[in-house]
């Protein structure tokens, strides 16, 4: 019986901090306001990776609308904006509702703890900056011996998501960007995904 309970506990925690991925995922992705083809995909596969979500809440319900929005091949208009709806739901509102970045406990995943070093390191930016521009922003690093990616890759060291939210986060890749960065730090990348105000301390 004891055996039994400790297997039960570790079932617990695994099928918890994948929920919690799942929170993080599906709050990147629609952080924008809204969601493309290529991010419904990606949802999926990263839902079939994870198959212990598939009998609980809230993966069980996010992958039945995926399967069913994806069963003929065509993704109407109606049938995003409904997954959306979903997705706002489940993480408890659109990220775009609140201006910032949401401190609760659906909160994009952020590292809160990462160590930042600038020089030698490499940075994506994504999203609107009370810094500056991007362009502002990717030169305080070069300026500091660090490096720029404009994509999300394996030896990315951190993507630095911007503390605003306006039409200008409206780019496919914003959520994608994040939702990608957490794929890849969840496969054993050395990956951190920090806010501005955090990267913005460490120049």
């Amino acid at each position: 019986m004891t055996a039994f309970r400790v297997v039960a506990a570790t079932d617990a925690r695994i099928l918890g901090r994948s929920c919690e991925s799942l929170l993080g995922v599906c709050s990147g992705l629609i952080a924008d306001g809204e969601l493309n083809d290529r991010e419904i995909v990606f949802l999926r596969t990263w839902l079939a990776a994870h198959s212990e979500l598939a009998g609980s809440w809230p993966g069980d319900v996010v992958l039945r609308r995926i399967e069913s929005i994806l069963s003929d091949g065509i993704v109407t208009s109606d049938e995003r904006g409904h997954l959306l709806e979903t997705l706002q739901h489940v993480v408890g509102g659109s990220f775009a509702e609140t201006g910032a970045i949401p401190d609760g406990a659906t909160e994009l995943p952020l590292d809160h703890h990462a160590e930042i070093t600038v020089a030698g390191r490499s940075f994506c930016f994504t999203g609107k900056f009370l810094y500056g521009t991007r362009s502002s922003c990717e030169r305080a690093v070069l300026e500091r011996d660090g490096a720029i990616r404009v994509a999300v890759r394996r030896d990315l060291c951190f993507l630095v998501v911007g503390e605003l939210s306006s039409r200008d986060w409206k780019y496919s890749s914003f959520g994608t960007k994040i939702a990608e960065s957490v794929a890849l730090r969840e496969a054993g990348a050395p990956l951190s995904i920090v806010s501005e105000a955090r990267w913005a301390r460490s120049l």
